[in-house]
């Protein structure tokens, strides 16, 4: 008799702790939500690490803590959550994206090109490439980059893209990419100290993209 009153404490006590559980989670997720319509990451973040330790094995709460850093450009937590997500879930293309934009900002290029290069190698983005041939660029390893600045150039899908670029004065403009990729061959050369190359990459950047101002200043500069 005192065995089985012994046992219905026991099972008593615990079901009382995971109902208690369940409703400290359910809490802290109407906090959650409740973060987010007012717009306030600081509790949505203190929400979701509450949850997160009762459900340390729940992919897409730390998926959510991931994407609140990220939109603080807070590059450190993003990265390491990121790495965590990739443990679970080794396919998952986006954690590996955050992984990489997050080194990169972190201005670690070398560790950022590696894993960019593994993204690219299980997506094949156009925009991936481009990435990578500017971080070797860079990084100066000049041969690689001219290679897969070559691949994009000939590739297609890349005729009518564009893409942002920082200009002298912190601006941005916008440029076909294909005029960038000519440009950034111009970069190559004249780090080379090879001023014809350069000079004649400068203009085919010109010949597409006519009022790209990178490429008038490094003429202009001669």
């Amino acid at each position: 008799m005192k065995k089985i009153i012994f046992l219905s404490i026991v099972t008593l006590l615990l079901f009382s702790k995971s109902y208690s559980q369940v409703n400290e989670f359910d809490l802290q997720n109407s906090i959650y939500i409740k973060a987010k319509t007012y717009n306030d990451p600081s509790v949505a973040i203190n929400a979701l690490y509450k949850m997160i330790a009762l459900q340390p094995e729940n992919v897409f709460l730390k998926d959510s803590l991931m994407r609140e850093y990220l939109t603080l450009s807070q590059w450190a937590p993003s990265y390491m959550i990121s790495r965590e997500i990739l443990a679970m879930q080794p396919t998952n293309m986006f954690a590996l994206e955050i992984s990489c934009i997050s080194l990169q900002n972190l201005g670690l290029k070398q560790q950022a090109l590696d894993q960019y290069e593994s993204l690219y190698l299980k997506t094949d983005r156009i925009d991936v490439l481009y990435t990578i041939s500017f971080l070797q660029f860079e990084l100066k390893n000049y041969n690689e980059s001219l290679t897969n600045l070559d691949i994009l150039i000939n590739n297609n899908e890349t005729e009518k893209m564009s893409v942002s670029v920082s200009k002298s004065d912190n601006s941005v403009q916008e440029v076909l990419i294909r005029a960038q990729l000519n440009y950034l061959k111009g970069l190559i050369f004249l780090e080379q100290k090879n001023l014809e190359e350069a000079n004649k990459f400068f203009n085919k950047a010109l010949m597409i993209s006519p009022d790209f101002q990178n490429a008038i200043d490094r003429l202009s500069a001669k």
